[in-house]
């Protein structure tokens, strides 16, 4: 008699196109653009580990970079140590996001954010606000009024102090 039960699981494997391998874990060494190399338990360096699903050159994605030096976790599309890529990771240096002409970047190794598309960043809104602010005049009965005390135009400067300190 055939074994049954592993005859059932050829054939879901088929019918589903899954793979049954199991994540497997290293600690990564380098960063390659859109894929890394990664140390194994057993010492072995695996280079080219994928840290989006295909890589190319499409102006919509998602892109994690784990830190070097961090955990992750990869599985192989083909069930042995080639087209690994990386799942999960404890640790993040950057998130991108490019979605229809829209950017987000998350950069840990700054600890700056950056938002922006085609036309402009959140970062130009904000320095093109603190210039409108030093230089902002309003009409008054004497006829348009100066720039700014001095008070304001320090609590001006704090404020573009602040936002640099957060936005690329």
């Amino acid at each position: 008699m055939k074994d049954t039960p592993a005859q059932i699981k050829a054939i879901i494997k088929q019918i589903v196109g899954a793979n049954s391998n199991l994540p497997v874990t290293g600690i990564v060494q380098s960063i390659q653009g859109e894929s890394c190399t990664v140390k194994l338990i057993s010492g072995l360096d695996i280079s080219d580990v994928k840290l989006k699903a295909t890589i190319d050159d499409q102006s919509d994605f998602i892109l994690v970079t784990p830190k070097v030096g961090s955990s992750v976790l990869m599985l192989s599309s083909t069930g042995d140590l080639t087209n690994m890529t990386v799942i999960k990771a404890d640790q993040f240096e950057k998130i991108e996001i490019c979605q229809g002409g829209l950017e987000l970047l998350i950069d840990s190794s700054d600890s700056k954010l950056s938002i922006k598309n085609e036309a402009v960043s959140l970062k130009e809104i904000f320095t093109d606000l603190g210039t409108l602010l030093k230089q902002l005049k309003v009409y008054t009965p004497m006829g348009p009024s100066g720039t700014p005390l001095p008070d304001s135009i320090t609590a001006i400067e704090s404020f573009e102090t602040k936002f640099n300190q957060l936005l690329k």
